[in-house]
Protein backbone atom coordinates (compact mmCIF):
# COMPACT_ATOMS: atom_id res chain seq x y z
CA UNK A 1 0.00 0.00 0.00
CA UNK A 2 2.79 2.51 1.14
CA UNK A 3 4.52 1.66 -2.33
CA UNK A 4 1.77 2.08 -4.34
CA UNK A 5 1.08 5.71 -2.64
CA UNK A 6 4.73 6.35 -3.23
CA UNK A 7 4.44 5.67 -6.76
CA UNK A 8 0.99 7.55 -6.63
CA UNK A 9 2.59 10.56 -4.50
CA UNK A 10 5.45 10.81 -7.28
CA UNK A 11 3.57 10.69 -10.13
CA UNK A 12 1.49 13.56 -8.61
CA UNK A 13 4.43 15.77 -7.81
CA UNK A 14 5.58 15.38 -11.65
CA UNK A 15 2.49 16.55 -12.71
CA UNK A 16 2.43 19.27 -10.33
CA UNK A 17 5.59 20.55 -11.44
CA UNK A 18 5.15 20.03 -14.97
CA UNK A 19 1.61 22.39 -14.40
CA UNK A 20 3.82 25.28 -13.11
CA UNK A 21 6.14 25.05 -16.35
CA UNK A 22 2.90 25.03 -18.50
CA UNK A 23 1.27 27.65 -16.58
CA UNK A 24 4.43 29.66 -15.65
CA UNK A 25 2.50 31.13 -12.89
CA UNK A 26 -0.32 32.82 -14.85
CA UNK A 27 -3.74 33.45 -13.63
CA UNK A 28 -6.88 33.58 -15.70
CA UNK A 29 -9.89 36.11 -14.49
CA UNK A 30 -7.56 37.01 -11.40
CA UNK A 31 -4.83 39.33 -10.26
CA UNK A 32 -1.69 37.68 -9.54
CA UNK A 33 -0.40 37.06 -6.01
CA UNK A 34 2.94 38.55 -5.88
CA UNK A 35 1.60 40.80 -3.19
CA UNK A 36 0.28 39.03 -1.03
CA UNK A 37 1.47 38.32 2.16
CA UNK A 38 4.11 34.74 2.42
CA UNK A 39 1.32 32.93 4.11
CA UNK A 40 -2.56 32.85 2.93
CA UNK A 41 -3.91 30.65 5.47
CA UNK A 42 -2.20 28.33 8.72
CA UNK A 43 -3.35 24.72 9.49
CA UNK A 44 -1.93 23.84 13.28
CA UNK A 45 2.12 25.45 12.93
CA UNK A 46 1.96 24.57 9.17
CA UNK A 47 1.23 27.99 6.74
CA UNK A 48 0.46 27.49 3.44
CA UNK A 49 2.51 29.80 1.53
CA UNK A 50 1.49 31.60 -1.31
CA UNK A 51 3.70 29.94 -3.58
CA UNK A 52 2.20 26.92 -2.65
CA UNK A 53 -1.75 28.00 -3.13
CA UNK A 54 -0.26 29.34 -6.67
CA UNK A 55 0.96 26.26 -7.75
CA UNK A 56 -2.10 24.16 -6.60
CA UNK A 57 -4.41 26.97 -7.97
CA UNK A 58 -2.41 26.33 -11.11
CA UNK A 59 -2.54 22.97 -10.99
CA UNK A 60 -6.49 22.83 -10.73
CA UNK A 61 -6.65 25.82 -13.94
CA UNK A 62 -4.90 23.59 -16.24
CA UNK A 63 -6.98 20.72 -15.19
CA UNK A 64 -10.56 22.15 -15.96
CA UNK A 65 -9.01 23.57 -19.00
CA UNK A 66 -7.90 20.69 -20.32
CA UNK A 67 -10.72 18.19 -18.86
CA UNK A 68 -13.88 20.45 -18.53
CA UNK A 69 -12.99 23.33 -21.17
CA UNK A 70 -11.48 21.60 -23.93
CA UNK A 71 -8.45 23.71 -24.11
CA UNK A 72 -10.29 27.05 -23.54
CA UNK A 73 -9.30 29.33 -20.68
CA UNK A 74 -11.05 29.79 -17.47
CA UNK A 75 -13.34 33.34 -17.56
CA UNK A 76 -13.67 34.38 -13.81
CA UNK A 77 -17.24 33.15 -13.84
CA UNK A 78 -15.82 29.52 -14.58
CA UNK A 79 -13.20 29.87 -11.89
CA UNK A 80 -16.35 30.80 -9.38
CA UNK A 81 -18.93 28.61 -11.14
CA UNK A 82 -16.14 25.23 -10.67
CA UNK A 83 -14.94 26.65 -7.08
CA UNK A 84 -11.42 26.81 -7.86
CA UNK A 85 -10.11 28.63 -5.28
CA UNK A 86 -11.89 26.92 -2.48
CA UNK A 87 -11.13 23.54 -3.62
CA UNK A 88 -7.12 24.48 -3.90
CA UNK A 89 -7.32 25.77 -0.49
CA UNK A 90 -8.96 22.62 1.03
CA UNK A 91 -6.77 20.14 -1.25
CA UNK A 92 -3.48 22.11 0.75
CA UNK A 93 -5.27 22.27 3.77
CA UNK A 94 -5.81 18.22 3.73
CA UNK A 95 -1.87 17.89 3.36
CA UNK A 96 -0.85 19.79 6.33
CA UNK A 97 -3.33 17.47 8.01
CA UNK A 98 -1.28 14.58 6.65
CA UNK A 99 1.64 16.11 7.91
CA UNK A 100 0.29 16.74 11.32
CA UNK A 101 -0.28 13.31 11.58
CA UNK A 102 3.01 12.34 10.88
CA UNK A 103 4.28 14.81 13.55
CA UNK A 104 2.09 13.08 15.97
CA UNK A 105 3.06 9.41 14.85
CA UNK A 106 7.03 10.33 14.99
CA UNK A 107 7.47 9.45 11.22
CA UNK A 108 11.09 10.58 9.44
CA UNK A 109 11.82 12.08 6.13
CA UNK A 110 15.24 10.73 5.75
CA UNK A 111 17.91 13.02 3.82
CA UNK A 112 19.02 10.40 1.65
CA UNK A 113 15.39 8.95 0.76
CA UNK A 114 14.30 12.93 -0.02
CA UNK A 115 17.85 13.49 -2.73
CA UNK A 116 17.09 10.08 -3.94
CA UNK A 117 13.65 10.82 -5.08
CA UNK A 118 14.72 14.00 -6.62
CA UNK A 119 17.28 12.21 -8.63
CA UNK A 120 14.72 9.86 -10.12
CA UNK A 121 12.75 12.74 -11.57
CA UNK A 122 13.74 12.51 -15.23
CA UNK A 123 13.40 15.90 -15.98
CA UNK A 124 15.92 16.54 -14.08
CA UNK A 125 18.55 13.87 -15.79
CA UNK A 126 20.53 13.85 -18.77
CA UNK A 127 20.97 10.54 -20.64
CA UNK A 128 19.70 8.92 -17.40
CA UNK A 129 21.79 10.91 -14.30
CA UNK A 130 20.99 13.60 -12.21
CA UNK A 131 22.25 16.68 -13.46
CA UNK A 132 22.68 19.21 -11.66
CA UNK A 133 22.80 21.90 -13.63
CA UNK A 134 19.39 20.92 -15.51
CA UNK A 135 17.97 21.07 -11.92
CA UNK A 136 19.12 24.46 -10.86
CA UNK A 137 18.18 25.85 -14.16
CA UNK A 138 14.63 24.41 -14.15
CA UNK A 139 14.02 25.64 -10.90
CA UNK A 140 15.01 29.24 -11.46
CA UNK A 141 13.14 28.93 -14.79
CA UNK A 142 9.85 28.28 -12.41
CA UNK A 143 10.89 30.73 -9.29
CA UNK A 144 12.02 27.82 -7.01
CA UNK A 145 14.92 28.07 -5.42
CA UNK A 146 16.42 24.35 -4.77
CA UNK A 147 15.74 24.80 -0.67
CA UNK A 148 12.17 25.38 -1.60
CA UNK A 149 11.76 22.73 -3.69
CA UNK A 150 13.41 20.28 -1.26
CA UNK A 151 11.27 21.12 1.71
CA UNK A 152 8.56 20.61 -0.55
CA UNK A 153 9.64 16.96 -1.75
CA UNK A 154 10.65 16.84 2.13
CA UNK A 155 7.38 17.44 2.81
CA UNK A 156 6.12 14.58 -0.09
CA UNK A 157 8.06 11.98 1.65
CA UNK A 158 6.64 12.84 5.16
CA UNK A 159 3.35 12.27 4.21
CA UNK A 160 4.19 9.06 2.57
CA UNK A 161 5.94 7.26 4.97
CA UNK A 162 2.80 8.20 7.36
CA UNK A 163 0.83 6.31 4.80
CA UNK A 164 2.45 2.85 5.96
CA UNK A 165 0.23 4.03 9.39
CA UNK A 166 -2.86 3.54 7.79
CA UNK A 167 -1.83 -0.13 5.95
CA UNK A 168 -0.98 -1.71 8.89
CA UNK A 169 -4.42 -4.32 8.86
CA UNK A 170 -4.13 -7.78 9.93
CA UNK A 171 -6.91 -9.84 8.15
CA UNK A 172 -7.85 -12.82 10.33
CA UNK A 173 -8.20 -16.11 7.84
CA UNK A 174 -11.48 -16.71 9.65
CA UNK A 175 -12.78 -13.03 8.83
CA UNK A 176 -11.75 -14.24 4.73
CA UNK A 177 -13.64 -17.90 5.27
CA UNK A 178 -16.92 -15.84 6.16
CA UNK A 179 -16.25 -13.40 2.96
CA UNK A 180 -16.02 -17.12 1.00
CA UNK A 181 -18.61 -18.47 2.79
CA UNK A 182 -21.15 -15.39 2.15
CA UNK A 183 -20.21 -14.67 -1.58
CA UNK A 184 -21.18 -18.32 -1.86
CA UNK A 185 -24.84 -17.71 -0.93
CA UNK A 186 -26.04 -17.15 -4.48
CA UNK A 187 -29.20 -16.44 -6.09
CA UNK A 188 -30.47 -15.26 -9.25
CA UNK A 189 -34.08 -13.41 -9.99
CA UNK A 190 -35.79 -10.77 -11.21
CA UNK A 191 -36.33 -7.42 -9.96
CA UNK A 192 -39.38 -5.50 -10.83
CA UNK A 193 -40.08 -1.85 -9.72
CA UNK A 194 -43.26 0.28 -9.42
CA UNK A 195 -42.95 3.84 -9.27
CA UNK A 196 -45.24 5.71 -7.48
CA UNK A 197 -44.81 8.87 -10.19
CA UNK A 198 -45.66 6.50 -13.03
CA UNK A 199 -49.11 4.98 -11.55
CA UNK A 200 -50.22 7.82 -10.36
CA UNK A 201 -50.36 9.60 -14.12
CA UNK A 202 -52.87 6.67 -14.52
CA UNK A 203 -55.36 8.09 -12.48
CA UNK A 204 -58.21 9.40 -14.25
CA UNK A 205 -58.83 13.47 -13.64
CA UNK A 206 -61.86 14.76 -15.44
CA UNK A 207 -62.10 18.58 -17.12
CA UNK A 208 -64.86 19.28 -14.54
CA UNK A 209 -62.34 18.56 -11.82
CA UNK A 210 -59.62 20.49 -13.63
CA UNK A 211 -62.27 23.33 -14.19
CA UNK A 212 -63.40 23.48 -10.27
CA UNK A 213 -59.95 23.29 -9.09
CA UNK A 214 -58.94 26.15 -11.01
CA UNK A 215 -61.68 28.28 -9.71
CA UNK A 216 -60.14 28.47 -5.94
CA UNK A 217 -57.54 31.38 -6.03
CA UNK A 218 -55.44 29.82 -3.91
CA UNK A 219 -55.06 26.69 -6.37
CA UNK A 220 -54.65 28.78 -9.08
CA UNK A 221 -52.28 30.84 -7.82
CA UNK A 222 -49.92 27.59 -6.53
CA UNK A 223 -50.41 25.96 -10.17
CA UNK A 224 -49.28 29.89 -11.66
CA UNK A 225 -46.23 28.98 -9.15
CA UNK A 226 -45.21 25.80 -10.21
CA UNK A 227 -45.66 26.88 -13.61
CA UNK A 228 -43.08 30.19 -13.18
CA UNK A 229 -40.87 27.38 -11.34
CA UNK A 230 -40.75 25.12 -14.28
CA UNK A 231 -41.25 27.55 -17.24
CA UNK A 232 -37.30 27.47 -17.97
CA UNK A 233 -37.04 24.04 -18.72
CA UNK A 234 -40.31 24.80 -20.92
CA UNK A 235 -38.97 27.35 -22.78
CA UNK A 236 -38.29 26.15 -26.31
CA UNK A 237 -34.44 27.69 -26.94
CA UNK A 238 -33.75 28.80 -30.77
CA UNK A 239 -31.86 25.26 -31.98
CA UNK A 240 -29.98 24.22 -35.25
CA UNK A 241 -29.94 21.17 -37.33
CA UNK A 242 -26.14 21.07 -38.45
CA UNK A 243 -23.88 18.29 -39.79
CA UNK A 244 -20.21 18.81 -40.06
CA UNK A 245 -16.58 18.03 -41.61
CA UNK A 246 -14.05 17.90 -39.29
CA UNK A 247 -10.42 17.64 -39.98
CA UNK A 248 -8.15 17.73 -36.91
CA UNK A 249 -4.91 18.62 -35.83
CA UNK A 250 -2.98 15.92 -34.52
CA UNK A 251 0.88 14.45 -33.74
CA UNK A 252 0.58 14.04 -37.44
CA UNK A 253 -1.06 16.34 -39.19
CA UNK A 254 0.20 19.74 -38.23
CA UNK A 255 -2.23 23.22 -38.23
CA UNK A 256 -0.63 24.06 -41.29
CA UNK A 257 -1.74 20.64 -42.99
CA UNK A 258 -5.43 20.57 -41.47
CA UNK A 259 -6.32 24.15 -42.61
CA UNK A 260 -5.20 23.10 -46.84
CA UNK A 261 -6.71 20.35 -46.18
CA UNK A 262 -10.31 21.71 -45.42
CA UNK A 263 -9.43 24.44 -47.84
CA UNK A 264 -9.39 22.01 -50.61
CA UNK A 265 -12.72 19.88 -49.44
CA UNK A 266 -14.38 23.59 -49.01
CA UNK A 267 -14.11 24.35 -53.02
CA UNK A 268 -15.87 20.73 -53.60
CA UNK A 269 -18.56 20.66 -50.97
CA UNK A 270 -22.02 22.33 -51.29
CA UNK A 271 -25.68 21.48 -49.72
CA UNK A 272 -26.43 18.88 -51.72
CA UNK A 273 -23.32 16.87 -51.49
CA UNK A 274 -22.59 17.28 -47.85
CA UNK A 275 -23.83 14.47 -46.37
CA UNK A 276 -21.72 12.49 -48.99
CA UNK A 277 -18.51 14.19 -48.78
CA UNK A 278 -18.99 14.18 -44.77
CA UNK A 279 -19.03 10.44 -44.39
CA UNK A 280 -15.58 10.69 -47.40
CA UNK A 281 -14.04 13.07 -45.39
CA UNK A 282 -14.49 13.84 -41.66
CA UNK A 283 -11.95 12.67 -39.07
CA UNK A 284 -14.78 12.19 -36.39
CA UNK A 285 -15.59 8.67 -35.87
CA UNK A 286 -18.96 9.03 -34.56
CA UNK A 287 -20.26 11.17 -37.79
CA UNK A 288 -18.79 8.35 -40.57
CA UNK A 289 -22.02 7.60 -42.31
CA UNK A 290 -24.17 9.71 -40.64
CA UNK A 291 -23.17 12.50 -42.80
CA UNK A 292 -21.68 14.28 -40.01
CA UNK A 293 -24.54 14.87 -38.14
CA UNK A 294 -24.95 16.71 -34.97
CA UNK A 295 -28.65 16.63 -34.71
CA UNK A 296 -30.63 19.53 -33.11
CA UNK A 297 -28.56 21.70 -30.53
CA UNK A 298 -29.28 24.69 -28.68
CA UNK A 299 -26.74 27.44 -27.56
CA UNK A 300 -24.22 26.41 -25.00
CA UNK A 301 -23.78 23.17 -26.66
CA UNK A 302 -20.95 23.37 -28.67
CA UNK A 303 -17.92 25.58 -28.46
CA UNK A 304 -18.28 29.08 -28.99
CA UNK A 305 -16.52 29.29 -31.98
CA UNK A 306 -18.84 26.98 -33.52
CA UNK A 307 -21.57 28.03 -32.50
CA UNK A 308 -21.12 31.09 -33.42
CA UNK A 309 -21.02 30.45 -37.06
CA UNK A 310 -23.35 27.72 -36.88
CA UNK A 311 -26.53 30.61 -35.19
CA UNK A 312 -25.20 32.73 -37.95
CA UNK A 313 -25.82 30.94 -41.23
CA UNK A 314 -29.66 30.61 -42.65
CA UNK A 315 -30.86 27.45 -43.51
CA UNK A 316 -29.70 25.22 -46.51
CA UNK A 317 -26.26 27.35 -45.94
CA UNK A 318 -22.36 25.92 -45.68
CA UNK A 319 -20.05 27.48 -43.71
CA UNK A 320 -16.01 28.84 -44.41
CA UNK A 321 -13.78 26.73 -42.79
CA UNK A 322 -14.38 27.25 -38.79
CA UNK A 323 -11.09 26.55 -36.72
CA UNK A 324 -12.03 25.22 -32.54
CA UNK A 325 -9.72 23.62 -30.41
CA UNK A 326 -10.68 20.73 -32.19
CA UNK A 327 -9.57 21.22 -35.75
CA UNK A 328 -11.13 22.94 -38.74
CA UNK A 329 -15.05 22.54 -39.79
CA UNK A 330 -17.28 22.82 -42.59
CA UNK A 331 -20.83 23.48 -41.17
CA UNK A 332 -23.87 22.59 -42.95
CA UNK A 333 -27.10 24.26 -41.00
CA UNK A 334 -29.90 21.61 -42.31
CA UNK A 335 -32.51 23.62 -40.64
CA UNK A 336 -33.09 26.19 -37.71
CA UNK A 337 -36.03 26.08 -35.04
CA UNK A 338 -36.97 29.38 -33.39
CA UNK A 339 -37.55 30.50 -29.97
CA UNK A 340 -40.66 29.63 -28.52
CA UNK A 341 -41.86 30.98 -24.81
CA UNK A 342 -43.73 28.01 -22.92
CA UNK A 343 -47.15 30.16 -21.89
CA UNK A 344 -49.19 29.52 -18.63
CA UNK A 345 -52.26 28.58 -20.44
CA UNK A 346 -50.73 25.92 -22.66
CA UNK A 347 -49.36 24.36 -19.50
CA UNK A 348 -51.83 24.84 -16.40
CA UNK A 349 -54.38 21.90 -17.58
CA UNK A 350 -51.43 19.88 -17.11
CA UNK A 351 -49.92 21.08 -13.96
CA UNK A 352 -53.34 21.21 -12.15
CA UNK A 353 -53.55 17.60 -13.06
CA UNK A 354 -50.90 16.73 -11.36
CA UNK A 355 -51.61 18.63 -8.13
CA UNK A 356 -55.20 16.65 -8.09
CA UNK A 357 -53.55 13.27 -9.34
CA UNK A 358 -51.50 13.97 -5.80
CA UNK A 359 -54.18 14.43 -3.64
CA UNK A 360 -55.89 10.94 -4.79
CA UNK A 361 -53.97 8.91 -2.00
CA UNK A 362 -56.35 6.39 -2.12
CA UNK A 363 -56.67 5.58 -5.63
CA UNK A 364 -52.92 5.23 -5.65
CA UNK A 365 -52.71 3.27 -3.04
CA UNK A 366 -55.27 0.30 -3.91
CA UNK A 367 -53.61 1.18 -7.99
CA UNK A 368 -50.16 0.24 -6.78
CA UNK A 369 -52.03 -3.14 -5.05
CA UNK A 370 -53.46 -4.06 -8.19
CA UNK A 371 -50.52 -3.72 -10.11
CA UNK A 372 -48.19 -5.23 -7.70
CA UNK A 373 -51.09 -8.11 -7.69
CA UNK A 374 -50.62 -8.71 -11.41
CA UNK A 375 -47.25 -8.78 -11.23
CA UNK A 376 -46.73 -11.16 -8.21
CA UNK A 377 -49.30 -13.82 -10.32
CA UNK A 378 -46.13 -12.95 -13.54
CA UNK A 379 -43.48 -13.81 -11.37
CA UNK A 380 -45.53 -16.99 -9.70
CA UNK A 381 -46.68 -18.38 -12.93
CA UNK A 382 -42.96 -17.70 -14.60
CA UNK A 383 -45.27 -15.89 -17.48
CA UNK A 384 -42.38 -13.58 -19.07
CA UNK A 385 -44.69 -12.85 -21.55
CA UNK A 386 -46.99 -11.38 -19.62
CA UNK A 387 -44.41 -9.30 -17.67
CA UNK A 388 -42.98 -7.70 -20.85
CA UNK A 389 -47.25 -6.72 -20.88
CA UNK A 390 -47.30 -5.08 -17.28
CA UNK A 391 -43.97 -3.30 -18.34
CA UNK A 392 -45.39 -1.80 -21.26
CA UNK A 393 -48.57 -1.19 -20.02
CA UNK A 394 -47.84 0.21 -16.77
CA UNK A 395 -44.16 1.96 -17.43
CA UNK A 396 -43.19 -0.16 -14.75
CA UNK A 397 -39.13 -1.24 -14.59
CA UNK A 398 -38.23 -4.76 -14.85
CA UNK A 399 -34.78 -6.24 -14.83
CA UNK A 400 -33.88 -10.35 -15.33
CA UNK A 401 -30.35 -11.78 -14.52
CA UNK A 402 -29.77 -9.88 -11.64
CA UNK A 403 -27.04 -11.54 -9.19
CA UNK A 404 -27.08 -11.66 -5.01
CA UNK A 405 -25.16 -12.95 -2.54
CA UNK A 406 -25.09 -11.92 0.86
CA UNK A 407 -21.52 -10.12 1.26
CA UNK A 408 -22.12 -7.92 -1.64
CA UNK A 409 -25.95 -7.85 -2.36
CA UNK A 410 -27.01 -7.44 -5.96
CA UNK A 411 -25.65 -6.53 -9.39
CA UNK A 412 -27.07 -4.53 -12.16
CA UNK A 413 -28.75 -0.95 -12.45
CA UNK A 414 -31.27 -1.58 -9.74
CA UNK A 415 -30.58 -1.19 -6.43
CA UNK A 416 -31.49 -3.04 -3.44
CA UNK A 417 -31.14 -1.53 -0.15
CA UNK A 418 -28.83 -3.34 2.52
CA UNK A 419 -32.07 -3.48 4.97
CA UNK A 420 -33.75 -4.85 2.15
CA UNK A 421 -31.00 -7.47 1.31
CA UNK A 422 -31.08 -8.48 4.78
CA UNK A 423 -34.45 -9.34 5.29
CA UNK A 424 -33.77 -11.06 2.12
CA UNK A 425 -30.93 -13.79 3.29
CA UNK A 426 -32.38 -13.91 6.55
CA UNK A 427 -35.25 -15.46 4.68
CA UNK A 428 -33.53 -17.75 2.35
CA UNK A 429 -31.75 -19.56 4.98
CA UNK A 430 -35.10 -21.89 4.98
CA UNK A 431 -35.57 -21.73 1.39
CA UNK A 432 -33.78 -21.91 -2.04
CA UNK A 433 -36.19 -20.06 -3.66
CA UNK A 434 -38.57 -17.18 -3.30
CA UNK A 435 -40.88 -14.14 -4.28
CA UNK A 436 -40.00 -10.86 -1.90
CA UNK A 437 -41.98 -7.66 -2.31
CA UNK A 438 -41.34 -4.43 -0.21
CA UNK A 439 -43.44 -1.09 -0.22
CA UNK A 440 -41.00 1.96 0.05
CA UNK A 441 -41.78 5.55 0.58
CA UNK A 442 -41.74 6.05 -3.21
CA UNK A 443 -41.97 2.84 -5.06
CA UNK A 444 -43.07 -1.03 -4.37
CA UNK A 445 -39.94 -3.46 -4.89
CA UNK A 446 -40.39 -7.12 -6.09
CA UNK A 447 -37.91 -9.66 -6.31
CA UNK A 448 -37.87 -13.15 -7.11
CA UNK A 449 -34.80 -15.25 -6.23
CA UNK A 450 -33.72 -19.06 -6.51
CA UNK A 451 -30.69 -19.98 -5.48
CA UNK A 452 -27.23 -20.92 -7.93
CA UNK A 453 -26.24 -24.36 -8.64
CA UNK A 454 -22.62 -24.67 -7.06
CA UNK A 455 -20.77 -24.85 -10.03
CA UNK A 456 -21.41 -21.23 -11.16
CA UNK A 457 -19.45 -20.24 -8.10
CA UNK A 458 -16.43 -18.27 -9.09
CA UNK A 459 -13.40 -19.44 -7.54
CA UNK A 460 -13.11 -17.45 -4.00
CA UNK A 461 -9.57 -15.00 -4.61
CA UNK A 462 -8.24 -15.21 -1.09
CA UNK A 463 -5.25 -12.76 -1.91
CA UNK A 464 -7.51 -10.67 -4.44
CA UNK A 465 -9.88 -10.10 -1.44
CA UNK A 466 -7.13 -9.39 1.44
CA UNK A 467 -5.73 -6.91 -0.89
CA UNK A 468 -9.28 -5.48 -1.85
CA UNK A 469 -10.41 -4.78 2.07
CA UNK A 470 -6.71 -3.72 3.45
CA UNK A 471 -7.03 -0.91 0.46
CA UNK A 472 -11.24 -0.08 1.50
CA UNK A 473 -9.99 -0.38 5.21
CA UNK A 474 -6.67 2.20 4.78
CA UNK A 475 -9.02 4.60 2.72
CA UNK A 476 -11.36 4.55 5.45
CA UNK A 477 -8.98 5.09 8.49
CA UNK A 478 -6.85 7.60 6.76
CA UNK A 479 -10.49 9.65 6.32
CA UNK A 480 -11.27 9.37 9.51
CA UNK A 481 -8.17 9.98 11.44
CA UNK A 482 -7.56 13.12 9.42
CA UNK A 483 -11.35 14.08 9.74
CA UNK A 484 -10.57 13.99 13.39
CA UNK A 485 -7.15 16.06 13.00
CA UNK A 486 -8.97 18.64 11.28
CA UNK A 487 -11.50 18.45 13.98
CA UNK A 488 -8.95 19.60 16.62
CA UNK A 489 -6.76 21.91 14.35
CA UNK A 490 -7.14 25.66 13.98
CA UNK A 491 -7.04 26.81 10.51
CA UNK A 492 -7.03 30.30 10.25
CA UNK A 493 -7.06 32.13 6.39
CA UNK A 494 -5.13 35.29 6.47
CA UNK A 495 -6.03 36.75 2.82
CA UNK A 496 -9.33 36.93 0.73
CA UNK A 497 -8.89 34.26 -2.20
Amino acid sequence: MAGNFQKTTSNFFVTFLIGLIVVSFMFTGVQSMNTSPNAVAKVGSYPISAREYQMEYNRQLNFFKNYMMQGKDLSSQDIERFGIKNASLKNLVQRKLQLIFADKADVVAAPAQVKKQIKEFEFFQTNGQFDINKYKELLRANGLTPQDFEEDITNQVYAENSESFFSMFPISEGYLDDIAKFKAQRYNGTIVEIPQSAVKKRIKVSSQEIEEFLKKEVNKARTESIFKQRKASLDVPEQVKASHILIRVTDTQTEEQAEKKIQEIAKKVNAKNFKTMANRYTEEESGKGKGGSLGLFSKGRMVPEFEQVAFSLDKGQVSEPVKTAFGYHLIYVEDKVSAKEATFDKYKKEITTELIQDSKEEELKELMSNIKTEVLDALRSNDSKKLETLKSKYAIKVEENVEFNRYEGNTGRTQVASSETKVIFDELKKVDAKIFDFDLATKTQIIALERNSNKDIPPFDRKKEMNGLQMALSNKLKKDVLKEIGDNTPVKQFVQL
